[in-house]
């Protein structure tokens, strides 16, 4: 639960994030004109013009999600697909170079907001403008909504993409709401300068590393577990010691060398710990077969079932840390232990498999008693720590 509540409100955050790129922050002025109250006007009204502004752009980005949930399943199959996932990784990398800025997108002029325009606009017209807002914003916005797309594509589930993208869109329009409120406050927002600049660039090292994901899966490469760490440590000497954008402020400068030291010192921990680790015994499972669960029912086996991907982190985090507890060894000792890959659901029978449990993401965990029916209320999701395991199955009564 805890850690379903920091995602969302990292989508929230870095929806605000957004609003400090080069693209969005110059404009955002310009578009709480449209919201500025007229001499006498109470400041209730320049926010539900705020609001209707918001609203647009939260409705477009839910129905985004939605969308992709929604269609998870042809959305997901094409994510399984190598070719696919090598455009969609090229393609993101190939974007943040444009936040590195080797190269640059101008927009038509009639899709930006003028300065000057008439702050009397109707409740239609406000929330229409919102709901275009992520095109006025393509040129920053358009990788990170692409990569969280295909993320919500793959995991299927309706509820999970609608929260996901209306938390990005609603951090995106907070500042419009609480600004185009109190539009005294516009005079105390900071100057654009080498700092925007700067924010633009770590979020193409974040882009950057996007894509690499998407490639790392499309090639199957083992370097999964060195991804985050490289990019912390390559990003951090990049944006601290590398990028030239301390402008005329020496504070910035400083400020830049230190955030960079210190996520580079977070990437140099992290590989240390990935290099530090030595497997232990875990958990033995069988590879998934056509007819195998209709021979533990006919032997009177209890079964687990753990759907996994090589992509998937927590998956990663359950072999390490879980399956390798004695106390969830033993336990599963009688169980038939079974393991689904989900990498590439390219063949019938992982497709069937995947369609009759209903499996919406990975990692997800299935338990079956001898008679061969699901016991639902051991199903888990996401990473479970030994203890959490093995309270829940103890708890089940299902063990043997």
């Amino acid at each position: 639960m805890l850690e379903t509540v920091v995602n969302y409100f990292s989508f929230f955050l870095l929806g605000i994030g957004l609003n400090l790129t080069p693209c969005v922050y110059p404009m955002l002025t310009i578009t709480l004109s449209l919201f500025r109250s007229a001499e006498g006007e109470h400041h209730r009204h320049s926010f539900w013009r705020a609001l209707l502004y918001v609203a647009g752009i939260t409705v477009m980005y839910t129905a985004l999600g939605v969308t992709a949930a929604y269609t998870g399943q042809f959305f997901g199959g094409l994510l399984q697909n190598f070719w696919v996932l090598v455009l969609i990784g090229s393609f993101i990398i190939a974007l943040s170079f444009s936040m590195f800025g080797l190269y640059t997108f101008r927009l038509p002029a009639w899709l930006v907001p003028q300065q000057g325009a008439s702050s009397r606009r109707s409740a239609l017209g406000l929330f229409f403008s919102g709901a275009l807002v992520g095109l006025i914003a393509a040129p920053c916005m358009g990788p990170v909504v692409l990569a969280l797309l295909a993320h919500v594509g793959r995991e299927k589930n309706v509820v999970f993409g609608a929260v996901s993208f209306f938390m990005l869109a609603l951090g995106l329009g907070m500042p419009y709401l609480v600004l185009g409120t109190f539009s005294a406050l516009l005079k105390k927002l900071p100057k654009s300068g080498a700092w925007l600049v700067w924010v633009e660039r770590a979020l193409g090292v974040v882009l950057f590393t996007f894509g690499c994901f998407y490639l790392i899966i499309a090639f199957r490469w083992p370097i999964m577990p060195w991804l985050i760490p490289s990019a912390l440590l390559g990003g951090g000497v990049y944006l601290g010691w590398i990028e030239g954008v301390d402008g005329k402020s020496p504070q910035f400068g400083i400020f830049k060398k230190i955030a960079g030291s210190l996520f580079g010192i977070a990437g140099i921990v992290m590989m240390l710990y990935v290099t530090g680790f030595s497997p232990k015994p875990g958990v033995v499972w069988e590879k998934y077969r056509a007819g195998i669960l209709e021979e533990a029912k006919a032997a009177g086996q209890p079964v687990i079932l753990d759907f996994y991907a090589d992509w998937c982190i927590p998956c990663h985090e359950l072999d390490r840390f879980t399956y390798t507890d004695p106390r969830v060894i033993d336990l599963l000792k009688n169980f038939r232990r079974i393991k689904i890959d989900t990498t590439s659901v390219d063949t019938q029978e992982i497709e069937d498999v995947v369609l009759k449990f209903g499996v919406y993401g990975v990692p997800s965990i299935f338990f079956l008693d001898a008679k061969g029916r699901e016991v639902k209320e051991l199903r888990m999701t996401g990473f479970v720590s030994p203890d959490e395991f093995v309270a829940a199955v103890r708890a089940s009564g299902l063990q043997t």
